[in-house]
């Protein structure tokens, strides 16, 4: 009876595995076209972001330099690792590879000539280009990605990219399904079978066949059309029969179309392993229905002669609900600490944002903690004379000798000036700036910023040497924050000469093609080689560790670069280190005009 009623149910058990596998197939298909997608959208940018690299330029200009060639191959060797790509090569406009990140190897693709790819004619038109083919030199199937290299608004050259489609197939292989990628001519590109890969699933056109021999996109001997049928459709299953006739294998088919037009992707399931496991579920439902009867009939034999054992099993049942309670509460209190510890995270995350926002205010902070001990000294210094003059005046008071006593009262007075000036320049350069754009008046500026490390300057025995100009300049930008930039790069320079003798730090400020220049020159050592390159990076810095965080250039620079200007370093001819300051000239306010 159980039997019959099992064969009876079979095809609906066969239905509910197939509408299963046909879920599993929907999902199979949308993660195949997600990391196709997102691998297409992760390489399409990165030609155009690396041709910009001014490098590549220079060797397009001048491809016979020995001493630019062998460092560009390394760093495309380099950057390939870095990307993960297969090939990063550069063409000229002859199609011809001039540098390649595969130099090293057999089959490098240094020397080759590439002007018959589609992806290098688009590029060199000045499109961005992408293109799928066997690769003619190495043999392995990719994506190539390409962009042109250009000077000014003329193509002078081609970056390619290529990467191999082999690793997306070994994330696809599976033993219950196989997958496989067509491009719009309905050429198999991709697949976890090896006998679908390069085959068609319609036959080819003339025209595509000789676009195909043109590009040399694949072998045309390769390419064997796939005979296939579909049945199904509508509310029912696709099915595709694969073979020839009386060889046919049975497949449920589900496909879908990828963002890249024209290509599809498909996931095949076998029917065989579909039914297999519909025929082991059945089998295991009339076991257990087998199991149940016999237990059902062991137990209404049984019942009247093991009623105590009934009644042990119940009291048992109690037991293991009582601690199924335990458990559950022991479990809410878990989930309650649980709770707690994210609402923990969440205000922790929320501190560190505060912080980041803090960013700017720090550096100008750690500039002054590094100013402290000087500045603590500048401090004491008038403080000791107010306390001696003080006591002074008083005994002068004592013996009526108002004269001498209004005279130290002056000495204090003019002391507490003193403070109170050194006070406020630190108030001020400690607030937090504003962000609107004005003219200032770059001079006093730099007279402010001179003041403010004073201190500094006179603990190192140093000296700042400036001469205003007689007219003043003006320039866009925000008073503090320029005030700022120069602090920080007076006081690079005065400790970038702690090892001199001669410790002088020129500041000169011009007027250049409707630009003011503000250059900054220190007599230390000079900039290490190689340092221009990542000076003004952050937590990039030259000196001992300890001394500094290396935020100061970067947070300059930034500030500077808002202004709508721009900073930049050097090493200068005579010695030491040249910084300038590049800032948008700006009209004498109105207010100003007069004076």
């Amino acid at each position: 009876m159980c039997l019959a009623l099992g064969l009876a149910s079979y095809s609906r058990i066969e239905a509910m595995f197939v509408s299963r596998a046909k879920e599993d197939g929907k999902r199979d298909l949308r993660l195949v076209t997600a990391a196709i997608d997102q691998t297409i959208g992760q390489y399409d940018p990165l030609p155009s972001l690396i041709a910009g690299d001014p490098l590549f330029r220079s060797l397009l200009k001048d491809p016979t330099n020995s001493g630019l060639l062998p460092f560009i191959n390394e760093r495309l060797r380099q950057l390939s690792h870095t990307i993960s790509a297969s090939e990063v090569y550069v063409m000229d406009m002859t199609g011809r590879t001039l540098a390649s990140s595969n130099y090293r190897e057999e089959g490098s693709f240094v020397g080759e000539v590439f002007d018959f790819r589609p992806y290098f004619q688009r590029a060199a038109s000045g499109e961005i280009a992408r293109y799928h083919a066997l690769g003619t030199t190495s043999g392995e199937r990719g994506f190539f990605f390409s962009a042109p290299v250009l000077d000014g608004i003329y193509v002078v050259g081609v970056l390619a990219v290529k990467i191999l489609v082999d690793p997306l197939e070994e994330l696809w292989k599976a033993d219950d399904r196989e997958i496989f990628v067509s491009d719009p001519n309905g050429i198999i590109f991709l697949s976890t079978d090896d006998n679908l890969r390069m085959r068609t699933l319609t036959p080819l056109t003339d025209g595509a066949r000789r676009s195909i021999w043109a590009n040399r996109q694949f072998p045309l001997s390769e390419l064997e059309h796939l005979s296939f049928s579909l049945t199904g459709g509508g509310d029912k299953p696709v099915e595709i029969l694969l073979g020839n006739p009386g060889e046919e294998w049975r497949f449920l088919c589900d496909s879908a179309s990828l963002v890249l037009p024209g290509w599809h992707a498909t996931v095949l399931q076998p029917m065989r392993k579909i039914q297999t496991k519909a025929v082991i579920a059945l089998m295991t439902w009339v076991l257990a229905v087998l199991v149940l009867t016999l237990t059902m009939l062991v137990i209404l034999q049984r019942r009247a002669r093991h009623a105590a054992r009934i009644e042990d099993e119940r009291n048992r049942m109690e037991t293991l609900e009582l601690m199924v309670r335990e458990r559950t509460a022991d479990l809410d209190a878990a989930n309650q600490s649980l709770r707690g510890e994210v609402e923990e995270r969440t205000a922790a995350e929320a501190e560190l944002r505060d912080t980041q926002t803090q960013l700017v205010q720090a550096g100008k902070l750690a500039a002054l903690g590094q100013m402290s001990a000087a500045l603590s000294h500048e401090l004491n210094q008038p403080l000791a004379g107010i306390k001696s003059y003080a006591e002074n005046a008083m005994r002068y008071l004592d013996r009526q000798r108002f004269e001498e006593v209004g005279t130290n009262l002056s000495h204090i007075s003019a002391m507490i000036d003193r403070v109170a000036s050194i006070s406020a320049h630190l108030r001020n350069f400690a607030r937090r700036p504003g962000d609107k754009l004005s003219a200032i008046a770059v001079s006093e500026v730099i007279a402010e910023a001179v003041e403010l490390v004073q201190p500094h300057t006179r603990r190192h025995s140093a000296e700042i040497v400036f001469d205003p100009p007689e007219t003043e300049i003006w320039a866009i930008g925000e008073r503090l924050r320029l005030q700022q930039v120069i602090v920080n790069l007076l006081t690079n320079a005065i400790d970038a000469m702690r090892d001199q003798a001669r410790r002088v730090v020129e500041i000169t400020v011009s007027d250049r093609d409707g630009h003011i220049e503000l250059r900054i020159r220190d007599h230390g050592t000079g900039l290490p080689a190689n340092a221009e390159e990542h000076i003004f990076e952050p937590f990039f810095t030259t000196k001992e560790i300890g001394s500094g965080m290396g935020l100061g250039l970067s947070i300059s620079f930034n500030i500077v670069e808002d202004f709508g200007g721009s900073l930049s370093a050097s090493n200068h001819p005579d010695g030491g280190a040249v910084f300038i300051v590049t800032l948008k000239k700006a009209d004498v306010p109105a207010g100003r005009a007069a004076d």
